[in-house]
């Protein structure tokens, strides 16, 4: 809380790692990526966070520009890609990063996902969203590997998912794709309709007022 007065409200998070792991049809892990990013808005690390990420200022200094490290990053995944990830929060922060050095050109929005503890949540555990190390200890998939940084992390959710799906079947899974609403849609014909066993889900474009949305009923 005392580091409020010195957030950038352009980026309240700044991203200093990038880590992901590739699953084919099989759900089998075919390559990985990990990258450390140079700050360059926040200087110092909150003494927490190097508690939990067991880094330090000079391999962050090490790293590479943002710009560089989404670039590979991008590059890594192809086009014929499909996040997955813990929570909803990361492709949330991947954008505004890129917002703020004007690169949310690279990546279309609205993202559809995977978004991998909603699903454990939702198969496995009542609904409750569980922490990624919780679902890993519950499945019996720990190793020698740490939580918390990128890389591990990804590899973590990747085993979760593919235990998932050797439990439920890939084509219990697949209809449960989530949305990232931090780019709306910009016109109809981007608009969003997803039908799930038993609801339905429609984002629509922006509207400047309530008057005119309903005018578009």
């Amino acid at each position: 809380p005392y580091g409020k007065d010195r957030e950038n409200k352009r980026l309240p998070f700044e991203i200093i790692e990038i880590g992901a792991v590739k699953l084919d049809e099989n759900r089998k892990m075919t390559d990985q990526f990990h990258e450390i990013v140079k700050p360059s808005v926040y200087h110092r690390l909150h003494y927490r966070t190097k508690e939990i990420l067991h880094i330090d200022k000079q391999t962050l200094e090490n790293g590479v520009p943002f710009s560089k490290a989404i670039r590979r990053f991008l590059k890594w995944c192809g086009e014929d890609v499909m996040f997955c990830t813990w929570g909803p929060s990361d492709l949330v922060e991947l954008q505004r990063n890129m917002k703020y050095y004007r690169l949310t050109y690279l990546l279309e929005g609205p993202l559809r996902y995977y978004d991998v503890q909603k699903l454990y949540g939702l198969f496995t555990a009542e609904g409750a969203r569980l922490s990624l190390d919780a679902a890993v200890e519950q499945e019996g998939l720990l190793e020698k590997r740490p939580f918390h940084r990128a890389l591990d992390d990804a590899y973590y959710t990747g085993r979760v998912l593919a235990c998932l799906v050797e439990k439920t079947g890939a084509e219990a899974l697949l209809p449960f794709q989530s949305v990232d609403y931090y780019r709306l849609p910009g016109n109809k014909k981007e608009e969003i309709q997803v039908t799930f066993p038993g609801y339905s889900k429609y984002v629509s474009r922006v509207f400047e007022s309530r008057e005119d949305a309903m005018k578009d009923r």
